[in-house]
Order: C-alpha cells, then sequence, then structure tokens
C-alpha cells in the first residue's frame, strides 16, 4: 500500500473489539497484508448497519478500509468464515481467544506476516474440527518459532550435544533443553520428562493435524501445559489474561 492510497482491501480475522462512545467500535484486525491494525467501524452498534453481523471476534472476513489520520475506518465488510462450529462451543471460543490473544500481546501493528496469519487460519480449521488441548499447544509453539523465539529440542542449548533420551531442564532465558551435565550452568527452569520432550519435538516435524491425533495422558497434556506457559510467560513477561479463562472452564455436561 502506497502513501498515496486513501482506501485498501484485506482479508482479516477479528481478534479484538472494544466499544467507544454511543455507537462505535474499535477491531483489532490480524489481516493477510498489512499484519495486525486498529480500525474503526462507525454506528456498528446500531441495529441498521450493514457490517453488524460481518464484524465480530472470531470472524473472518473481507474488507475495505479507509485510512485515516490517527485511526483507519472500516467502510465495507463481507463475511468469509463465522467459526460457528468454534463460536457455539465454550471450550473451543476459549481455546481461539487465547491464540487470538498470543498474536495480539507478541505481533506489532503494520508488520505483515502471512505464513502466521495462514497458521492462525489453519488453527481456527482444526479447532473446527477438535477440542484437543494439544492444538493450543501446536500454537503457541509455531507462533514462537516463527517470531524468532526457538526452542531448542534437539541439542542442549548451552554444549550443543545431542540430548539423550532422559529428562532434561526447560530453561526459557536459554531458549530451549539443557542437558544434566550443564544445568548448573544456566538459570531457573522445570524439568520436562522424556514423553514431552518427544511431544516438543513432533511439533516440530508434523503437521497441526497430524498433532492433534496424538494419544496423550491428562498427566502428560498438564505437563506439556506447565511447560508451553512457561515459554510464553518469560517472552510476554506476563500471563495473558484469557489464560486463566482456558484454564478453568467449567466440566461438559454429563451426557444422561
Amino acid at each position: 500500500m502506497t502513501s498515496r492510497e486513501r482506501t485498501y482491501r484485506i482479508e482479516g480475522i477479528i481478534i479484538r473489539r472494544r466499544n467507544i462512545g454511543e455507537a462505535d467500535s474499535i477491531f483489532t484486525i490480524f489481516s493477510n497484508t498489512q499484519g495486525k491494525i486498529d480500525a474503526v467501524a462507525r454506528s456498528i452498534r446500531k441495529p441498521r448497519s450493514k457490517m453488524r453481523g460481518h464484524l465480530e471476534t472470531m470472524v473472518q472476513s473481507s474488507l475495505f478500509v479507509a485510512r485515516g489520520r490517527s485511526l483507519d475506518i472500516l467502510t465495507q465488510a463481507q463475511t468469509i468464515d463465522s467459526y460457528q462450529e468454534i463460536r457455539g462451543n465454550l471450550e473451543k471460543s476459549a481455546a481461539a481467544l487465547y491464540c487470538f490473544e498470543l498474536v495480539d500481546l507478541f505481533v506489532e501493528k503494520g508488520e505483515p506476516l502471512p505464513e502466521l496469519y495462514r497458521g492462525l487460519k489453519q488453527f481456527l480449521e482444526v479447532l473446527k474440527a477438535t477440542s484437543s488441548p494439544l492444538s493450543v499447544r501446536y500454537f503457541e509453539l509455531y507462533l514462537l518459532n516463527l517470531l524468532g523465539y526457538e526452542v531448542r529440542v534437539f541439542e542442549c542449548v548451552v554444549c550443543d550435544s545431542r540430548l539423550p533420551e532422559q529428562t532434561a531442564l526447560l530453561v526459557p532465558e536459554a531458549g530451549g533443553l539443557v542437558c544434566g551435565n550443564c544445568r548448573l550452568n544456566t538459570g531457573p527452569g522445570r524439568l520436562i520428562p522424556v514423553p514431552i520432550i518427544k511431544l516438543f519435538r513432533f511439533a516440530a516435524r508434523v503437521s497441526l493435524e497430524n498433532y492433534v491425533t496424538i494419544r496423550v495422558t491428562e498427566e502428560n497434556l498438564n505437563l506439556l501445559r506447565l511447560a508451553t506457559i512457561d515459554l510464553i510467560r518469560y517472552h510476554l513477561e506476563r500471563e495473558p489474561k484469557s489464560q486463566y479463562f482456558l484454564e478453568n472452564l467449567p466440566p461438559p455436561p454429563q451426557k444422561p
């Protein structure tokens, strides 16, 4: 987009919404060509607004945007995918909102990241069909690796030797796993057993569609969750707000 262009068209996923004034809303959109942008929709909360059904969190839309002095303005919107399979399920919605928050927190505005955009779309497509928490763990690691925070899980980050098939120390500050011989030379970390190390490695080798088919015990799911959260917390220097909601969902109703 050149400086002379007053309007532009994007495809984007709406990852956040804030209502302002009597009828306006500001939307944070992660787009295919412009990266993350904020744009305002005037009078969107009025019943007769033509864009009302096309601008919602967790909706992918084709958008026309006009450049504004301080904030761009949404002028047209057409839904591409409303992700009803996700929006109608509390567990899936919580997973999607958590990953949206990760994108919002990690990505700077105006930085085109087409590969991450494709990865987010793939995550949502897989989430339509499965409630596996492995989808979230995969996306966390995918995002970190893509943004330059690669987690080294095949060799020791201190001595570069191949890690043996035994418990290793995950040290976020060092960027990955540390072998037993080097533990005293690193900062604090979390001991990671072999099954969790294998899950880390598998995520680096296979697609999301294949990753969510793995059978994992509840214990190992929890250990993997704690490990990836350590990494997220270290790089953000905070915990995402939606993490608490995701981890404290009410149990699903029992089938009669």
